[in-house]
């Protein structure tokens, strides 16, 4: 009875095992979220930097053994060596002043540097001697910790392995009387390849799932103005230093008249119906949120005309007398030339320009959009024959 008793929650925990392991392997890791997250924390900037000068690093020691013949002199060449030398100059410096590179560009920065180090690896005469510096792999496993997620961390940690192995296995085979100190090696190399990356990718990875919570609204699902200020810094601007946005805020009519003869609870599945036919006007790259209560807004970049057309859309939509509580909104639209380097107050000022609009659409009776055109109010008047 204890042995069967045993062998359950054995059984159990194993279990407990395969389906955490399954939940990490399928979890969604945006890597435009992240990069948007890093930059609203100011930390992209410097992350570049250090990438850079990590780049620039590898190029220094690949130059540092081309002096050591027991390393430049492998039975294969020194090109790998070379290639590093070459190649890292200018990758460092695309790090420093250029901009961050997309999902792509990415994944071939992560293929190139693992390629390059195990070329470097496996073609020197003296594997025993190489052998510790496969932990160079855990460079760039910091950098998929970051940016990446489970299944490209487990490629280039297996990638790694493997690279590992075959070392060790050419190592033991080229220098049997150093059996020892080749094992110790190897021992030395799990712990750093796979213990702090591991553990900093478990919690990085909970840390994550904290604060994709604290940039949505729960009720919506739409972005709160946390997240919406991370994804601002995201958007793909034109080259230059200002970029035209267009803002448009949305706010209900009347919403309280709705909750007090319907109830809160019928007033928040209005509010979750305007999101949603918000989002499907709307729909990215479009940057959409709930500023609070409600009131929404949307960012694009350029596009004033066609904005105006989806505002009219939009206001058109809500005002769907099939509901249950047929609703109207007020829309104000700003257009303005942003800052990339200072937009956080540019966006604050064209919200609250759209704002403005808004409420002047609200007091000529609502169910209209309203343009702040140069401090002044355009009011587009509402076509009832639509």
């Amino acid at each position: 009875m204890v042995d069967l008793s045993l062998q359950v929650g054995i059984r159990g925990k194993l279990l407990c095992i395969v389906n955490s392991l399954r939940q990490w392997w399928s979890l969604p890791v945006d890597y435009g979220w992240n990069v948007a997250y890093a930059r609203s924390q100011r930390a992209l900037r410097v992350t570049r930097v250090f990438i850079g000068i990590w780049c620039w690093l590898y190029g220094v020691a690949a130059a540092i053994a081309l002096t050591i013949p027991a390393l430049a002199d492998g039975s294969l060449g020194n090109w790998p060596l070379w290639v590093t030398v070459v190649s890292t100059a200018p990758l460092g410096l695309a790090w420093v002043l250029g901009g961050w590179p997309s999902w792509q560009l990415s994944i071939a920065f992560v293929l190139y540097a693992d390629v390059l180090l195990a070329a470097v690896l496996l073609t020197t005469d003296e594997p025993s001697m190489v052998l510790p510096m496969a932990a160079l792999f855990t460079v760039m496993g910091s950098y998929v910790v970051g940016f990446h997620g489970p299944k490209l961390l487990t490629a280039h940690y297996m990638f790694a392995l493997v690279t590992t192995a075959a070392l060790y296995v050419s190592a033991l085979m080229d220098g049997p009387e150093q059996r020892l100190q080749t094992n110790l090696y190897l021992v030395m190399l799990i712990l750093v390849m796979f213990s702090a990356p591991l553990i900093c990718h478990a919690f990085l990875l909970m840390l994550r799932r904290d604060a994709t919570g604290a940039f949505y609204d729960p009720l919506t699902g739409m972005q709160n103005r946390r997240g919406f200020d991370a994804a601002i810094g995201n958007l793909e601007f034109r080259s230059g230093s200002l970029a035209s946005l267009t803002a448009v805020v949305i706010d209900i009519d009347n919403f309280k008249a709705v909750n007090d003869r319907y109830g809160h609870e019928h007033g928040d599945s209005v509010i979750r119906l305007t999101a949603n036919r918000i989002l499907e006007v709307f729909p990215a790259p479009a940057v959409t949120v709930r500023l609070g209560g409600e009131e929404f807004a949307v960012v694009c970049v350029g596009g004033l005309d066609s904005m105006i057309e989806r505002s009219e859309l939009l206001r058109i939509r809500l005002c769907d007398n099939t509901d249950r509580s047929p609703l109207t909104a007020s829309l104000g639209i700003a257009e303005a030339a942003v800052g990339t380097r200072v937009i956080e107050a540019d966006i604050n000022d064209l919200l609250s320009r759209a704002d403005k609009a808004m409420y002047q659409a609200k007091g000529l009776g609502g169910n209209r959009v309203a343009q702040y055109v140069d401090d002044s109010l355009e009011c587009r008047p509402v076509d009832e024959r639509k």
